[in-house]
């Protein structure tokens, strides 16, 4: 499963700069926003709001953002946990 645009989602959405996670990731800004779009489209929702100097989260993407991080956490022990087996 790959979980790449949600976790960008979170990462933007936390730090409200497509630019710094793109500088943390390093990779171009263009491709995040990209990624975000792609999952804004995939949804058929708007996660954010974006203008030249600002970015907000929308309603829902202030509820998605809500349900998804706990989401991501598990899925992330449920990897931890099947790879202490193996």
């Amino acid at each position: 499963m790959n979980t790449d645009s949600l976790h960008l989602f979170v990462a933007v959405a936390r730090r409200g700069s497509f630019a710094a996670v793109a500088k943390e990731r390093d990779v171009d800004p263009s491709s995040v926003s990209r990624a975000i779009a792609d999952l804004e489209s995939g949804l058929g929702l708007r996660l954010l709001q974006r203008s030249t100097r600002s970015m907000t989260l929308t309603e829902a993407g202030e509820i998605y953002l809500s349900r998804l991080e706990p989401l991501l956490d598990e899925l992330e022990h449920a990897r931890d946990a099947a790879a202490q087996v193996s």
